[in-house]
């Protein structure tokens, strides 16, 4: 590598962190306040100002409240129409029709560069009605009927991972939707603006059941009957009258037509159709050579060949396209369509057209949604927890850049420089992808910067190793970054590998989290291993490096691990056995709201109360719960609190009053805050059966993956250690979590899904030191062997590990409760992690083997 021009290599890596720059910028929000004054006509008109100074007083009473709540309520307590002191150009544009609207454009004015969740931003919850379609009950599938009334919390489920669906074909993962009594679902979103608002609306609504029906064979009689007579006509059995506009002459499906001018055309079209749209796998809006709107549509192999066979059995038929019971065409079919694509036309706009591609691609719902009712959601997190736990984290990163400077020196100074370009390239494919970010999200990217320090102990390792036998400077170098390649080349391929599996299976926060941990891969890469390259290459290019110091603090080890392996086994098989028997004990007690839903109360109220404190209080009194602030999208609606409630406590739980319960419970709590009301209804869970079907089914397809490639490059015995090695931390630091009393949560599925790469990143170092004296070690056994390269690479081990630990130890303690969760989980897995690469991937490899046996692949 160090052969390759190094300007030509300076100029592209200034090249790639400049493009990551601009995307990122700008990074960080602009201060409310002064988004607000740039909006306004007058900058200091009395009014105004007198709203701003409550606002800000409200603010300095409550360190938690949001600046975009405290000036909505100034307004409102002062009844000022916000709408009438901004500049008209900004009225006209955004249609303003009152102070929420003018919060909305605020917000959005302000916003930084990357998408922020509900729990830092707020958003919007519909509130929405699925109505069983009249036209889907009864139709067969095959052998069997469709009844959505008889199997209604099924179809409930379908409609919410189709919607989960939609919204990700959006590029929004951090949704929370669930069932919401017995026909409602609640959708929360993290958008603020009115234009995001109606794009999202419209995209709910459609039910996107596609269905291609045949029309009447004698259709154009039948027209003319009907025409001549329409009060007299008797349309056929089994078939409905549509209608359409479009072009006068149309020749066939995905055929060219005339350019003739658009005319109203009526069809009798049968009501069963010859097949729907289930098998769309692709859905664009494109435009035909006459300038019409067209969204072109490709077909899966089953669907393809269904609609290859309904085309050839109707060649001469005009079948119609129908989708969400509209009438957009119907084509001739002139020959059989084998190619497995169509083409829906019609009249509707480029905006349109694009949402019904969305749509069709993230599936039909087997229901009428209707939406009714839209709130308008503040953060879910008070703004001193969501500082602690942005602060905690940038401190641990800290900590671990002067660590590494102390104890690596000069390229400790080079590994800190490219943490910081990795950073930026992090955050700038954040921004530039789209991805929502959470506070749970937020402690994950400064977790993946804390890992990817390991990629740089792993090649300054190899370099002090080669400086020790006596190599020049710039041989170590070049020794050692081709030695570490094979490691780091394989630990982040493996769980690149996994993170596309979970892409292409998983849904919402899991296919969020892969995105994540994809982009967290390749930045890691082009940091650790080429742009550190690119900066020794300079330095030993432009200075005079006689010799490259380093700490040494963890001197060389000759420890009989594989002495220990009986009692490190019984101890692992005791210790799950444990943590899994207490979880079996603890039942659905060990499932948080995400995965139970609870009951939801909504609360009036005069004085805002933070949420921390409310859920604080409540947590006391032996509820689980979530507790945030929400408005009706009306002009002037009433704010009310939020709370969803999982009772820790059988009594409470069999309790036929827990609204007033509660209700009473805060009132004595917070008596200024005037509480009253509490309308109560059940919350389905968060995580319902069809999500927790593809997490579960990504996840297994994950783990045969790793299998898979782990024998390819090592061998079978390999890939089944490092398994039992991952499956082991992840009881361990789960079960861990549960003993405290700790429950599953979203963010302990992230926690895991996190400590699967971590624990494969240990082993996986382990395993190439153990291929690579397999080839030097000709007359050792295996368990010398291993022995001998889990000594070798335990100051790696130790080392990224400690760093590790100072990241998740540093939010933990001053983070605060919204990331404990996921920091608790990975303390715990890390440590464990550090122990099975140690004492369970290794010597099951060594046990599986006998003796003489050193069969492994280069």
């Amino acid at each position: 590598m160090n052969k390759k021009p190094v300007v030509l290599r300076s100029i592209f890596a200034i090249l790639v962190l400049i493009v990551f720059l601009v995307s990122m910028y700008p990074l960080h929000q602009k201060d409310f306040y002064k988004t607000f004054d740039a909006m306004l006509v007058n900058k200091n008109d009395s009014v105004v100002q007198s709203v701003i100074k409550l606002a800000k007083d409200k603010q300095e009473k409550d360190k938690n409240l949001y600046p975009s709540i405290a000036l909505e309520d100034a307004a409102n307590e002062k009844n000022v129409s916000l709408a009438d002191y901004i500049k008209p150009s900004i009225v006209k544009n955004h249609n303003v029709s009152g102070n929420k609207d003018v919060i909305s454009v605020v917000r959005r004015n302000m916003a930084g560069s990357i998408r922020l969740g509900l729990d830092l931003n707020g958003g919007v919850e519909f509130f929405l009605e699925l109505i069983p379609d009249a036209s889907l009950k009864n139709v067969k599938e095959g052998d069997k009927p469709k009844d959505l009334d008889a199997d209604y919390e099924h179809y409930r489920d379908v409609a919410i991972e189709t919607l989960r669906r939609r919204l990700e074909s959006q590029g929004i993962y951090e949704s929370e939707i669930s069932p919401a009594g017995q026909r409602y679902i609640s959708l929360k979103v993290p958008v603020v603006t009115k234009e995001e608002k109606i794009r999202l609306l419209n995209l709910i609504k459609m039910s996107a059941s596609l269905q291609f029906r045949l029309v009447h064979v004698d259709n154009d009689r039948l027209v003319q009957e009907y025409q001549a007579n329409p009060e007299a006509f008797q349309i056929p059995v089994g078939y409905e009258k549509m209608e359409t506009v479009e072009h006068a002459s149309k020749s066939a499906v995905g055929s060219a037509r005339d350019n003739k001018a658009p005319v109203k055309r009526t069809f009798f079209v049968d009501r069963l159709p010859q097949m729907d749209g289930k098998g769309i796998v692709s859905a664009g809006p494109t435009m035909d050579q006459f300038g019409q709107k067209q969204i072109n549509l490709s077909f899966n192999q089953a669907y393809a060949k269904m609609f290859s066979d309904t085309t050839r059995q109707n060649v001469g038929r005009l079948l119609a396209i129908v989708l969400d019971g509209k009438l957009y065409s119907a084509p001739r079919v002139n020959a059989a369509i084998d190619g497995g694509h169509a083409q829906i036309t019609g009249d509707f706009s480029t905006e349109e057209a694009k949402t019904l591609a969305d749509a069709l691609v993230g599936g039909s719902i087997p229901a009428k949604v209707e939406v009714r009712a839209m709130f308008d959601t503040d953060p879910t997190l008070g703004k001193e927890t969501v500082r602690d736990g942005i602060y905690s984290g940038l401190i641990g990163t800290v900590l671990v850049m002067i660590f590494m400077a102390v104890y690596y020196l000069r390229a400790g100074m080079i590994a800190n420089i490219s943490l910081i370009a990795n950073a930026v390239m992090l955050l700038g494919a954040l921004a530039a992808f789209d991805v929502t970010l959470t506070l749970p999200g937020i402690a994950g990217v400064i977790l993946t910067l804390g890992m990817a320090v390991d990629a740089n102990v792993l090649i300054y390792e190899r370099i002090r190793e080669e400086l020790k036998n006596n190599k020049t400077v710039q041989n170590a170098i070049d020794i050692g970054f081709d030695k570490a390649f094979s490691a780091i080349f394989d630990s982040n391929l493996t769980t690149l590998i996994v993170a596309a599996i979970l892409m292409w299976l998983g849904t919402g926060a899991i296919n969020g989290f892969a995105i994540t941990l994809a982009i967290g891969i390749f930045t890691t890469m082009f940091s650790a291993v080429f742009l550190t390259r690119l900066l020794f290459d300079l330095m030993t290019k432009y200075t005079k490096v006689k010799d490259l110091k380093m700490n040494h603090f963890i001197k060389e080890t000759n420890f009989d691990f594989l002495k220990w392996l009986k009692p490190a086994i019984i101890f692992s098989i005791t210790i799950s056995v444990i943590f899994i028997g207490v979880a079996i004990f603890k039942g659905s007690h060990v499932l948080s709201v995400d995965f139970t839903g609870g009951t939801q109360l909504m609360v009036d109220y005069e004085k805002q109360v933070p949420q921390d404190a409310i859920s604080a209080f409540l947590s006391k009194q032996g509820y689980e719960n979530k507790v945030s602030y929400k408005s009706s999208g009306n002009v002037d609606g009433k704010k009310k609190l939020e709370i969803v409630i999982r009772n820790k406590t059988a009594e409470n739980q069999e309790s036929k009053n827990m609204s007033g319960k509660i209700v009473d419970e805060l009132k004595a709590a917070f008596p200024d805050a005037k509480f009253s009301g509490g309308e109560e209804k059940t919350l389905g869970a968060l995580i319902g059966k069809e999500f927790m079907k593809s997490s579960v089914l990504a996840i297994l397809l994950a783990f045969v993956a790793m299998i898979l490639y782990m024998s390819l490059r090592f061998e079978f015995s390999y890939s089944i250690a490092a398994n039992i090695a991952v499956i082991h931390d992840i009881i361990v630091g789960v079960g861990a979590y549960i003993l405290i009393g700790g429950q599953l949560s979203l963010q302990v599925v992230a926690a895991i899904l996190t400590l699967i790469g971590f624990s494969l990143n240990d082993t996986i170092v382990n395993y190439d030191r153990i291929r690579e004296n397999l080839k030097l070690m000709k007359n050792k056994t295996y368990k010398d062997i291993i022995n001998a390269s889990i000594n070798q690479t335990l100051s790696r081990t130790i080392l990224t590990s400690a760093t590790v630990f100072i990241v998740l130890l540093v939010q933990l303690i001053f983070g605060g409760i919204a990331i404990r969760d996921f920091v608790f989980v990975m303390l715990i897995g890390v440590i464990t992690g550090t122990y099975s690469s140690i004492y369970i991937a290794g010597p099951v490899v060594a046990y599986w083997h006998k003796p003489g046996n050193l069969n492994v692949k280069d």
